[in-house]
């Protein structure tokens, strides 16, 4: 069975945004026949939308491939066996992001999200394998993962 985890995108943030004014700006050049300016911005905005990275686990073969996604198409990756990690251990990460205005005030927002990550011989999270939203999905989706690939499960220290 073939699994597919899409982890982050390329470009986040503000690039979404800029992504979005692409595509209404080369909108806006198709209704008025301006080819050149339409093909370029249609492009770039199918880049920055488009673009994203994540994990592809073949359960069958016991192998894994981490991939860049380009364009929503074009995926490039090189298969790995799951064998060269111990196990399998789930973290938690805050996001954070910040924005600053001209008059110094800040403007931060957090997000906690979970990760389920191969574990590399010395013991360390190595490659992101899949991204949760909540603590009890990625629990169920490491015992998932860890039965899959005959791996053992690996508690972290907070």
């Amino acid at each position: 069975m073939l699994v597919s985890n899409k982890i982050s995108r390329t470009l986040e943030g503000p690039y979404r945004f800029i992504g979005f004014y692409f595509v209404v700006v080369s909108a806006m050049s198709l209704y008025e026949q301006a080819w050149i300016i339409f093909s370029i911005h249609a492009v770039v905005g199918w880049f920055l939308l488009g673009s994203y990275s994540g994990v592809d686990i073949d359960t069958e073969k016991q192998r894994f491939r981490s991939f860049n996604m380009w364009f929503g198409v074009l995926k490039t990756g090189k298969w790995e066996p799951v064998a060269k990690y111990l196990g399998l251990t789930l973290i938690s990460m805050n996001k954070v992001y910040s924005l600053y205005s001209r008059s110094n005030r800040n403007i931060t927002s957090k997000k906690k999200e979970f990760r389920v990550y191969f574990v590399n011989t010395k013991k360390r999270p190595a490659i992101a394998v899949k991204k949760c939203k909540t603590n009890d999905e990625a629990q169920r989706c490491m015992d998932e993962m860890a039965i899959w690939l005959h791996l053992p499960v690996y508690s972290t220290k907070h």
